[in-house]
């Protein structure tokens, strides 16, 4: 009870004196530069950069637009703006950066973001500050533009394990509780002014519990295909992919990706059939050997 009270004055007491907001960063890694918007979103609307290899930027041209949000709490700003949001802190070192933002509905959402090579992952921890349990659904979005002046987004690629739906479209709703209208769910292969989002269940999530996933966000390397860029993001860890590429072309690609979302009840009882078998074989293996 008195952490109950403690986490509800806390998210209360921050709702009373009015949302602040973090300072946008780039971070690089030396041949790619990802700006990390004042919420976390992948764009800086001061340096114009979202992700940048070569001159080459997919985020920044057209209107600028990358999104995350869990229920009803997002951070867009470059397009439908934040709702939800009481306060964002990022810290910056170089290649990596962590922002820490707190929800009105007594949510903490870390997301730490680091590079391999070509592809940035982003490590999040959604932590349920209040007393009670609370249900998760959280969502990225992002309006790719390539040179090619359009975009054909396909897939998705893996396991769909936790994942509740994907899109097609760059601008989708960054509500995470409201339903996508691009519906990459069974399958997508789609030319236009495009984009790509993920959405993820995270479960239930007790009181004073966290529940923990990535996001990937990929470039292709010079002169690698869509096909290349799709190994080297499920190389990093991602599990479950939308990709781009310009139409028309084998030049420009781009990804993004998913790992660690809440298994489906399907899934579920795979794991417990799995734990069931393993403890037979266990037990077999341990039976005395007879004379």
């Amino acid at each position: 009870m008195r952490f109950k009270l403690l986490a509800a004055g806390a998210v209360l007491a921050a709702a009373t004196f009015g949302a602040t907001q973090a300072s946008a960063v780039v971070i690089s890694n030396g041949g790619y530069s990802v700006g990390i918007g004042v919420n976390g979103e992948l764009y800086d609307a001061g340096a114009d950069i979202g992700f940048l290899r070569d001159g080459y930027d997919p985020i920044s041209p057209g209107t600028p637009r990358d999104s995350w949000g869990l229920n009803g709490a997002y951070a867009d700003s470059q397009f439908y703006g934040s709702n939800g949001i009481i306060s964002t802190d990022i810290v910056a070192n170089g290649d990596t950066a962590t922002a820490t933002t707190l929800t009105t509905d007594g949510f903490q959402v870390v997301q730490t973001y680091s590079f391999l090579n070509n592809i940035l992952k982003i490590d999040t921890t959604v932590t349920n500050l209040t007393g009670d349990v609370l249900t998760g659904v959280f969502q990225r979005n992002v309006d790719w533009d390539m040179p090619e002046g359009a975009e054909n987004i396909f897939g998705p690629f893996g396991a769909r394990n936790g994942v509740l739906d994907s899109s097609y479209y760059g601008f989708d709703n960054p509500d995470a509780s409201a339903a996508y209208d691009f519906s990459c769910k069974r399958g997508c292969d789609e030319v236009g002014d495009l984009g790509a989002g993920i959405k993820i269940s995270l479960g239930s999530i007790g009181a004073g519990k966290s529940r923990s996933f990535a996001y990937y966000y990929g470039l292709n390397l010079p002169g690698g295909g869509a096909g290349d860029l799709i190994s080297e993001a499920q190389g990093a860890g991602a599990q479950y992919l939308i990709a781009a590429s310009g139409d028309g072309s084998s030049s420009h690609h781009a990804v993004i990706g998913v790992s660690g979302a809440v298994p489906e009840p399907a899934g579920w009882a795979m794991m417990i059939l799995g734990f069931f078998g393993l403890g037979f074989t266990f037990r077999r293996d341990r039976k005395p050997a007879r004379a």
